[in-house]
């Protein structure tokens, strides 16, 4: 069997890539209405470890936005989401 030259591994990479978002993608989407909609009722008092965990959600979609934005700017493709 020959070796996967660079550009087929990156074009896996990428595929694996895509596939991973549009799955974050439809879990985010999933958790925005649950989380909206949770909203509309009323809310039981938020743990101090609730309010911690979501802060460390934010930062981690934070960087992966940041992380994602370099994987456009390494692929030379303009503009990038949220910017």
């Amino acid at each position: 069997m020959n070796e996967p030259t660079p550009a087929e591994t990156a074009h896996v990479a990428l595929d694996d890539l895509l596939s991973v978002v549009s799955k974050a993608a439809d879990d985010l989407r999933a958790f925005h209405t649950t989380v909206s909609h949770a909203r509309i009722s009323p809310v039981p008092p938020f743990p101090r470890a609730t309010v911690i965990l979501t802060l460390r959600v934010m930062d981690q979609l934070r960087k992966i936005e940041e992380e994602l934005r370099e994987v456009l700017i390494a692929l030379g493709l303009p503009g990038s989401p949220g910017a």
